[in-house]
């Protein structure tokens, strides 16, 4: 009977013990989940901006725009998508022929070789 009974507590604190570990393996799943998710609102978000525009259409400052270009670099998971769009914006600015767009060149290339380096 004593043996039964040291069976029964044994198997229970390993079902205890599985029960934690496949609960926090659940938690860091769906942490990890949630963290992807900021992740890509915000390079989405980031993208929006890089092209002059804000989320819901308006036009932003040259300032901002600079800014949100080398933000991107930040994202080098999304490379794959954000190499491209900038290579298209740079052929739209440098068939402007405007002073204006130098610095916007000028920080697409830096954020392109920066995304394109790793």
């Amino acid at each position: 009977m004593e043996a039964i009974l040291k069976y029964v507590s044994l198997i229970t604190m390993s079902g205890a013990a599985i029960s934690f570990i496949i609960g926090f393996y659940k938690w860091i799943d769906q942490r990890n989940r949630e963290e992807e998710q900021r992740q890509s609102e915000a390079f989405h978000k980031m993208v929006c901006l890089a092209t002059g525009n804000d989320e819901i259409g308006k036009k932003i400052t040259l300032t901002q725009q600079l800014a949100a270009i080398y933000q991107l670099q930040r994202y080098q998971k999304y490379s794959f998508a954000s190499i491209p769009v900038l290579e298209h914006m740079i052929s739209e600015y440098k068939a402007m022929n405007d002073k204006r767009s130098e610095p916007l060149v000028k920080a697409l290339e830096n954020t392109i070789n920066a995304l394109s380096e790793h």
